[in-house]
């Protein structure tokens, strides 16, 4: 009985230890500012609006991706101006600089990125 004790609090004390490096996204940092901004040559992106840096991963609908650390106040740039950007189909993952979206951003996980349902890991 002494053991199955242990085991259960090994148990609970790694499910604790696993809750405690994941992180909710931090999509509101930027949720605002998404756009073709004029002070960076109607460049498509985004600003953090959030006091802490943040990581912005970008994926277009082809899975190309562009990912950066974003200082506060500071811009993150897709590369794409307007003429680029037609018809085109996006999605964002935004965590904490020093944490990365899980799952990670890529094609294969496009639904669950595009709906906010992914968390920001350590890494």
């Amino acid at each position: 009985m002494r053991s199955l004790s242990r085991l259960a609090a090994l148990a609970l004390l790694f499910a604790l230890s696993s809750a405690a490096h994941a992180a909710k996204p931090v999509e509101a940092c930027t949720h605002k500012s998404w756009g073709f901004l004029t002070f960076n040559n109607h460049q498509f992106g985004t600003v953090n609006t959030c006091s802490y840096p943040v990581t912005v991963w970008f994926m277009r609908e082809n899975g190309s991706t562009v990912h950066a650390d974003v200082r506060p106040g500071g811009f993150f740039d897709t590369g794409l101006r307007k003429e680029e950007f037609d018809d085109t189909v996006w999605s964002a993952a935004i965590c904490r600089a020093g944490t990365t979206p899980s799952p990670t951003v890529e094609r294969s996980h496009w639904d669950q990125i595009l709906n906010g349902a992914y968390t920001c890991v350590k890494w």
